[in-house]
């Protein structure tokens, strides 16, 4: 009997774009499957979609609760799952007909833990010039730290994972940038990481521009780098040196990020500014001495020492 695979879709306000995820789903060529919809108390016409498709395929269950966000979302879908293996799908995104496949493929090959494919904002590729390659946690998660994997994210989505290596409940209610925080907490559970360089996973970009905009929501992100830097540090959970500065790094970006875009969507918070702008004091040499940073972090690591003024300059050739 072919494994059981879960894939759990978080559903609020998308009933624009639902059809062709849960289509997706029905279009694998693997077809051992079941799909959890967790209407999240989405106001659409989402609920009754869910329930049109779960009428008409067993393998689709619909879990109806009130909005708690999308952790808590997939953390009720994970509970009432049952695969051996789960994986997470956002509700405006879709699979490749091969996602499944190739996903279970590579991992019962090279033995790994857990495998990512690329995602695609544009078209879909089964072809790709590199071959499927695993990695040690230690170096798969500082390169993402380090930005380094373009088509590959922290994202919970785009990965198929062995079940029984997941936490119960892998995902924090109540803060943003969930899929950073559970990253850094499960993933040093995963002793081989399997890479497909294909892109199987078709990630839809906001037209809102989310990435350009601010809120303080967003600032979240400053806490989440910073419980990283303490985990790999050396009194934290994971002790690690080489993660430890990847993190760091990391920790750099997102308050470089958070201060740029303050200063482009004109919002002002001094004490949120005086946060960002000591991290950077406090981080940028080694961003500067680390052969590992991105050339963007660099620069603005370098800027940095000459005041505020240039990186609210460069802040502007970047989000606008």
């Amino acid at each position: 009997m072919p494994e059981l695979i879960s894939i759990i879709v978080p559903v609020y306000g998308v009933e624009k774009y639902l059809r062709q995820c849960v289509d997706s789903v029905l279009a694998q060529t693997y077809s051992n499957w079941e799909l959890i919809l967790v209407d999240d108390g989405s106001k659409d016409t989402c609920p009754a979609i869910c329930d049109e498709y779960a009428a008409k395929d067993s393998r689709i269950k619909v879990i109806h609760q009130e909005n708690g966000g999308l952790s808590c979302a997939r953390n009720a879908g994970l509970k009432d799952s049952y695969g051996s293996f789960v994986t997470f799908l956002d509700a405006d995104d879709a699979f490749h007909p091969l996602f499944l496949e190739i996903s279970l493929d590579v991992i019962n090959r090279m033995g790994a833990d857990v495998s990512c494919v690329c995602f695609t904002t544009n078209e879909f590729s089964v072809n790709s010039y590199k071959s499927d390659r695993s990695f040690g946690c230690v170096e798969y998660m500082c390169d993402i730290f380090y930005q380094k994997k373009y088509d590959c994210t922290h994202s919970a989505w785009g990965k198929l994972y062995k079940r029984n290596l997941l936490p119960k409940q892998p995902f924090t209610v109540g803060i943003g940038y969930e899929d950073l925080d559970a990253f850094y907490r499960y993933f040093p559970q995963f002793e081989k990481i399997a890479v497909s360089y294909r892109k199987l996973y078709y990630y839809r970009q906001n037209p809102e521009s989310y990435l350009h905009k601010f809120n303080i929501g967003r600032a979240d992100v400053l806490d989440v780098t910073d419980r990283i830097v303490e985990y790999f540090g050396e009194k934290g959970e994971y002790p690690n040196k080489d993660l430890l500065r990847a993190a760091k790094d990391r920790r750099m970006s997102a308050h470089f990020n958070i201060f740029c875009l303050m200063s482009v969507n004109k919002y002002h918070d001094n004490n949120l500014e005086k946060r960002c702008w000591n991290v950077i004091k406090k981080e940028r040499l080694n961003s500067l001495l680390n052969p590992n940073v991105r050339l963007k972090n660099k620069i603005g690591a370098f800027l940095s020492y000459f005041g505020k003024t240039p990186l609210r300059i460069l802040a502007r050739f970047i989000y606008t």
